[in-house]
């Protein structure tokens, strides 16, 4: 007989009844929400001793679905202590140095929807870009483990006694040196990031020759958007105006305006594609760009635009 699934609530009971009998007494836990992205609210467990100021977040909504992909409340919770001890063994585990001198090179920027972020853009530095926001990050470490990041806040920014405008000085040095930008066909894209199944081939204008702009991990790609000159050697290489779609926060979808898809074409395009393949945390825009290599001049179009 099939196993019926449990709801979410009592998923998060149980999962922190098999982790109560497996941690050690001196270990601690706590659940908090955390406002992520697109205005996505996740509760974030983490494990710590008295007297620790780090531990790694667990987000419960991501183990409850591997629970639901078939996964076993005490292989998850399992899962989960192990990492939580491998990062306490580990040189990473010491609070981050948050002084200027300290974090100065680190700092870089991203960017995200302005309507789907209003509630963390009051209380965090940003500047307007068309219906996006750059926003601005700390580098915690960047390697062979991944990304880990700090968002910087306007409290931090205060304590640094720095002005928007400053962050953004030193982001558009640190961000282009830590993370280059690539352009790349879209078949040589999908040669190292397969399509989503949810995704035809036909979506996908092959004749027009497509590119993909983003950077170097492909992480928070979309943010060469910003880099110096990169509209305008983007189309050098093209030698045309173009479109520049946004595929997610991870990389930009560029495509020449000799194309049979005309604005609302590509407009629809994007909106199909956000709703059957982007994660909710992941989507930038519905709105689509359009940049003039002779004016050097970017424009946004939006389906009232279009009409």
């Amino acid at each position: 007989m099939k196993e019926t699934k449990i709801n979410y609530e009592e998923f998060v009971s149980r999962l922190r009844c098999r982790l109560y009998e497996i941690i050690p007494e001196d270990v601690n836990m706590e659940v908090n929400p955390v406002l992520k992205n697109n205005s996505l609210h996740l509760d974030s467990l983490v494990l710590f001793r008295q007297g620790s100021n780090c531990s790694p977040s667990f987000y419960l909504q991501d183990y409850y679905k591997k629970y639901t992909n078939g996964y076993d409340i005490d292989v998850l919770a399992e899962n989960i202590y192990e990492r939580w001890q491998r990062f306490i063994d580990s040189p990473d585990n010491q609070s981050p140095d948050l002084s200027l001198a300290h974090c100065r090179d680190g700092i870089v920027y991203r960017l995200v929807n302005i309507s789907r972020n209003r509630e963390m853009l009051k209380n965090v530095p940003y500047i307007p870009f068309f219906d996006l926001a750059v926003v601005f990050y700390y580098v915690l470490r960047n390697n062979s483990d991944g990304l880990q990041s700090l968002r910087i806040n306007t409290a931090l920014r205060k304590r640094w006694d720095l002005t928007t405008k400053e962050l953004f000085e030193l982001a558009i040095k640190n961000t282009p040196r830590m993370f280059p930008e690539r352009f790349r066909s879209m078949r040589e894209f999908l040669e190292q990031y397969p399509m989503p199944e949810e995704l035809s081939s036909e979506d996908v204008p092959w004749e027009y020759s497509p590119y993909v702009l983003t950077n170097s991990n492909g992480i928070n790609g979309a943010a060469v958007f910003l880099y110096p000159d990169v509209l305008e050697r983007t189309g050098q290489k093209l030698g045309s105006n173009y479109y520049i779609l946004p595929s997610s926060t991870h990389e930009l979808l560029i495509l020449k305006e000799q194309t049979k898809h005309d604005a609302k074409d590509l407009l629809d395009m994007v909106y199909c594609v956000n709703r059957r393949c982007v994660d909710p945390e992941e989507f930038l825009s519905d709105n689509i760009y359009f940049y003039d290599c002779q004016q050097k001049k970017l424009k946004m179009i939006s389906t009232d635009d279009s009409m």
